[in-house]
């Protein structure tokens, strides 16, 4: 009987960590109604909690063996669909919309993105055996949250864009924060951190400045945690050259 109980618990469980992806799809909802509503600082909340679901629901479901107990729901497809939405599409729509490239690129660099990105998301090797991303990951949604936070011109912006499409298609390889096994609690409390700092520099940014003379302090730990996963990205790639 104790033993049928705990079956259902971990059902029950692994369904609910199935739902919590599952509600990215309504941060996508909401943001995409706020981009119509051309409420810039509402629409990157939104995906900045879709972003931080995402850091933790992929953790929950290997920790609690979710697809053992739900092996009917594929996770992986779910997550993929929900990131494509989240992490590429909505992203090229804020490109548009809130015109973060010269007008002559409004269109073409959101079908560059948008179209490389997808091809990336149905290659099967896009990640190594050690969870590496080969390929700069389509992580647009972070890239907009950073041009935001940076304030840049868009001439500036279409350059480092331009750049990441081009890294894109090099094979490099990118750690995965939480999947990385020898540094996973590690890079996932950082990366937890990144988020809160990103989010609270972004507020600072859309709207009234409120950090006043803590944005410097916010900034310097901004750019360390930043500089963080930049060199173990390239450590990465000289330990795997040497390998």
């Amino acid at each position: 009987m104790k033993q049928y109980s705990n079956l259902n618990i971990n059902v029950i469980r692994a369904y609910l960590i199935h739902l919590l992806t599952g509600t990215g799809i309504l941060m996508s909802f909401f943001s995409i109604i706020s981009i119509l509503n051309e409420d810039k600082l509402l629409t990157f909340l939104f995906l900045v909690i879709a972003l931080f679901i995402d850091v933790i629901d992929g953790n929950l479901a290997r920790k609690f063996n979710v697809k053992k107990f739900c092996p009917n729901v594929d996770g992986i497809m779910l997550d993929s669909i929900v990131d494509y939405i989240n992490y590429v599409f909505i992203p090229c729509i804020v490109i548009y919309k809130f015109n973060y490239v010269p007008e002559q690129f409004i269109i073409i660099l959101p079908i560059l993105i948008l179209s490389i990105s997808l091809f990336s998301f149905s290659y099967l090797k896009i990640m190594t055996e050690n969870y590496l991303y080969v390929g700069f990951p389509s992580i647009w949604n972070v890239i907009i949250i950073y041009l935001s936070i940076l304030d840049l011109n868009v001439w500036n912006n279409l350059i480092i864009l331009v750049i990441l499409i081009i890294l894109k298609v090099i094979p490099i390889k990118v750690i995965h924060p939480m999947r990385y096994e020898s540094h996973k609690r590690r890079n996932s409390i950082i990366a937890i951190g990144l988020i809160f700092i990103s989010l609270t520099l972004l507020l600072n940014t859309l709207s009234i400045n409120f950090l006043d003379k803590f944005k410097s302090i916010f900034e310097v730990i901004w750019y360390l945690l930043n500089a963080y996963f930049i060199v173990f990205v390239i450590w990465i790639n000289l330990n795997f050259k040497k390998n």
